[in-house]
Formats: structure tokens, sequence, C-alpha cells
């Protein structure tokens, strides 16, 4: 096993020094409806086939045909829940990380585990630490991508706030079965990269996304952290219209 390096990590770091000009939002950040013609959730759901296969094929952290981890949604939930959230969230936000540790393990156990509702999650990395932790999470096996996401905001204060971030941040990986080699080999991972990178533009875009945490819920669009109850009474309201 060849020694450690941070030049890849670097690299992740300046590749976003640039990028973009979003910010953490605020945790009193008013909803509003989608202004797009067809509404994230829509763009979810129409993916959901997709999204299914591609987590079929892809087996030990490969998919047929490739010589390395690629780019997969990552879904909380059955995808064939009635209702959707798309979430659009940065490793480095604090009220990501907040809802993460707080509110998620509630709507996981009132609407996720239970069949209701699932949660897709997309990468909206504010600069290159962020960017850096999406592709480690997305190059772990499986459900240990989902895992590692919940070690980095739940740790969020020890990695984002050290000298040496890239330190924590492969112990991390490492516990999601990732070697020091994984972690070079998946911050060089230009495909997963791009993917990221082109999943932001987009929300940009076409969803005008200008800060993290931001969620859809069917055409009901929520920036910033709300809490349980808000989101709550919103999906109670998305399952009323489905008949569930």
């Amino acid at each position: 096993m060849k020694p450690f390096t941070s030049a890849a990590f670097s690299c992740v770091v300046l590749s976003l020094a640039l990028f973009g000009t979003a910010s953490c939002a605020e945790e009193e950040s008013q909803n509003s409806a989608a202004p797009a013609a067809q509404t994230e959730s829509e763009v979810a759901a129409d993916a959901t086939s997709t999204d299914s296969e591609k987590l079929e094929q892809a087996t030990d952290g490969e998919a047929a045909g490739s010589n390395g981890p690629v780019y997969r949604e990552m879904i909380y939930g059955d995808p064939a829940a009635p209702v959707t959230i798309v979430e659009y969230a940065s490793l480095t936000c604090s009220h990501c990380a907040s809802f993460h540790n707080t509110v998620l393990p509630e709507l996981k156990k009132a609407y996720i585990d239970t069949g209701k509702v699932r949660l897709v999650f997309r990468d909206f990395p504010l600069d290159g630490l962020a960017m850096a932790g999406a592709m480690l999470a997305r190059c772990a096996d499986g459900d240990r991508g989902q895992a590692l996401l919940n070690v980095m905001f739940r740790q969020q204060g020890t990695w984002v706030m050290s000298k040496s971030p890239i330190k924590p941040l492969t112990s991390y990986a490492k516990l999601a079965g990732l070697n020091e080699n994984d972690v070079n080999a998946c911050l060089e991972n230009q495909n997963i990269m791009n993917a990221i990178r082109e999943g932001q533009e987009a929300a940009t875009n076409q969803f005008k996304i200008s800060s993290t945490p931001t969620f859809f819920i069917g055409d009901v669009k929520i920036e910033g952290n709300r809490g349980f109850d808000y989101m709550a009474e919103i999906i109670e309201d998305k399952l009323a219209e489905k008949g569930s």
C-alpha cells in the first residue's frame, strides 16, 4: 500500500474555490411553490426506476463495465413511497448537519421507515471540503454511503475545523470500508466529481437553489431547516392528496 498523500484532496478543495455563490440557509427561511415547470419531486419520480436499476447493478462499489465507483442516487426509504422529499445539502453547512442530526431521525421513524416517504439526498457542496466528503460518501459501497454521510454530519465540528481535515475524513472513510488507496482513488475520480457538479448546476439553474439545506416536498420548496413539525404538516397534506 502506497503512503497516503493529500494531493488529490488539495485538488478537490481548490476545484470549488470559485464555484458558485450558494450559502448555508438560515433556520427561518420561507417555503414557496417550486418555480420550475416540472417540479423537483416529479423529476425524482421520473428517475425512480432508473435509480433502482443502478442500485441493483452496482455491487461492491462497482457497476458492470466500470473500473471503479460510479455516481448513484442516495435514497432513504422505499423507492415506491407515495411522497418524495428531495434534499439539497452541503456537508459543511451547519444547518444541514442540524437537520440530519435532529430532524431526519424523527422523519425516519414517522414516515421513512413506515414506507410513507422516501428522501432523495442530493449533494450541493458549498466548498472544496464539502465536495471531498460528498465524493467519499459516493465511493462507499451500498448503504455505507449513507452511514458515512451520517458520521460526517455528526462529526462536522471536528473535521471542518481541523487544520488537516483529510485525516479525520480518511478515518471516517475507513469505517465505511475504504482504505487509504481507495480514498486517493476516490478523490481523483473525475466522473464522480463531474456528476456532483452537474447535479449542482442543474439544481441552481432549474430549481433556483441558492442555499442549503433546500427541500422539495411535492411542489413545495422549503429553504432552511424548519424542523420536524413544519415538514410533517406538509407531508400529511401530500399523503392526503395521494389518499395514503
